[in-house]
């Protein structure tokens, strides 16, 4: 038997620390004299010691470590390791980003930048507005509105602060959706033509402080900070003005969410949804449902989904493995795997409209696609809304495509074409090749299989999607390129035809 003093020369733990493990139940002496006091330690205990500082060296508090120490159970010790795992995996996520915001701190303050913003993300308190939202010209025409509202106003309400909410998503020059605000600390008169809101930003706000003619910056600055964070927007910005020049600039921010994920092969559970059934068009994409406006959209790309329908039974369509009530189901690109979009359905000035999140990629933020219903309509099966063409059409040679073909670019629009240089910045493309037999047939190869179909002049025959993609030769400084039709479940089932461009292999 050891006592205190030798059990702390032997494991290297103070003589004070050993009493206070035993006060806290986590390392007990065998023995205790109980005329003198001593604590007599077995040499067993040496074996306790060691995974103590073990495990403290891993970060467990003396809790979690009592926790190892007093139970046999695997499953709750598994549970104690599992939920350590969980807290150093998010302390590597914060360290990372403290890193990426040091170092683009530090490479700013390199490249002469002479202004750094300050950016805090904390709760912020509500505040109570009078306001009017509109399309202005310009922000000075929103700050006329501003100093309407504070004129017509009795000052016992009026508080200190004038706002500008900026509903917009992308830089513009002109045509601004903006809320004029006049900050309020009294109910407004009854016959007020301003609406009243209570602004609640949430429990996750980035913050800065700049003056005016700093604004350009200080935009710049709050999405730089959400590109190296673990954050993204999900609210407008609120630029919030004093009476001395200083400006607020605040954005509502939730922690990056990561898109459901589930095997390609998974269950969807069918519930139906009489609201949903049916045809759906394209409207926009906003950031969230405040800066959707019926009529103005903020998205002029063209995109991929200009079409949505919802086939009874939630029957799978082109890269829609399913549907049920709520959530819309869509393939990943590779198409191992499931990904689950949440939807609401809201009526609008006799309206119905959807609200669709859509987070293609992991790291992308998750954006909100907003649809209007066409035809309620329903849909018995995919056969009912998919575009066939007629396929039915003979041999005829073309010894000018004969042979193999090798890509050279995916174009969206045929005007886009351009031989001198390639336009497609996706990465890799999925047709790879095609080969053209003398015999009708047309062998395709993409990233992940051979394919063959047939061919007669001007024409691909697809039997199993039941398209016919024209293709025409075009020469260009001695060099012929192949541009066909590429009509993927973009033309089957939303009427859009790309292009693939080839070279000769």
């Amino acid at each position: 038997m050891y006592k205190i003093g030798e059990l702390s020369k032997l494991c290297n733990i103070s003589v004070k620390t050993l009493r206070y493990y035993d006060a806290e139940g986590l390392l007990i002496p065998d023995e205790i004299d109980k005329f003198t006091g001593y604590r007599y330690y077995s040499a067993s205990k040496l074996e306790d010691c060691y995974r103590i500082i073990a495990l403290k060296e891993l970060g467990f508090s003396l809790d979690e470590i009592c926790v190892q120490l007093t139970t046999n159970d695997n499953e709750k010790i598994t549970a104690s390791l599992n939920a350590k795992l969980d807290e150093l995996q998010e302390l590597i996520k914060t360290t990372q980003t403290q890193l990426r915001t040091i170092e683009s701190i530090k490479n700013n303050l390199t490249k002469g930048e002479s202004k750094m913003f300050n950016i805090i993300v904390r709760a912020t308190d509500e505040m109570r507005v009078a306001y009017i939202r509109k399309n202005y010209l310009s922000k000075s025409n929103a700050f006329d509105d501003i100093e309407k509202i504070k004129s017509s106003l009795p000052k016992t309400i009026l508080g200190k602060r004038k706002i500008i909410i900026n509903y917009e998503t992308e830089y513009r020059e002109t045509d601004f959706d903006l809320a004029a605000c006049m900050e309020i600390v009294g109910k407004l008169p009854v016959s007020c033509e301003y609406g009243e809101k209570t602004v609640s930003l949430g429990a996750n706000v980035a913050s800065l402080i700049c003056k005016s003619g700093e604004l350009d910056d200080a935009y710049k600055a709050i999405i730089k900070h959400l590109d190296d964070s673990n954050y993204e927007a999900c609210g407008a910005y609120f630029e919030i003005y004093y009476e001395d020049g200083t400006v607020e600039l605040k954005l509502p921010v939730c922690p990056h969410k990561k898109q459901k994920l589930y095997a390609k092969d998974a269950e969807i559970s069918f519930v139906d949804d009489p609201e949903a059934c049916g045809t759906w068009e394209f409207l926009d994409i906003v950031p969230t449902r405040e800066h959707f406006v019926y009529g103005k959209p903020k998205c002029w790309h063209s995109v991929w989904l200009q079409k949505l329908y919802f086939i009874d039974g939630g029957q799978p369509y082109w890269v829609f493995p399913g549907w049920t009530k709520g959530k819309v189901y869509t393939l990943t690109g590779d198409r191992d795997n499931l990904i689950e979009h949440p939807y609401t359905i809201e009526t609008i000035d006799g309206r119905k409209l959807m609200f669709l999140e859509i987070q293609m990629n992991e790291n992308d933020a998750t954006e909100l696609w907003v649809y209007e219903q066409t035809n309620s309509c329903h849909i018995a099966s995919k056969e009912e809304i998919q575009i066939c063409d007629n396929i039915d059409h003979p041999f005829v040679i073309d010894q000018q495509v004969l042979g193999v073909w090798n890509v050279f670019d995916f174009i969206r629009d045929r005007d886009n074409l351009d031989p001198t240089r390639k336009t497609w910045k996706g990465g890799e493309l999925f047709l790879q090749r095609v080969e053209f037999l003398s015999d009708g047939r047309l062998i395709t190869v993409t990233k992940s299989r051979e394919s063959m179909l047939n061919w007669t002049k001007g024409l691909e025959l697809n039997k199993y999607c039941k398209t016919a993609c024209a293709y025409e030769i075009v020469e260009h400084e001695g060099k012929d390129f192949l541009i066909l039709e590429w009509k993927s479940g973009d033309y089957s089932f939303a009427g859009k035809i790309h292009y693939y461009v080839f070279t000769r292999g």
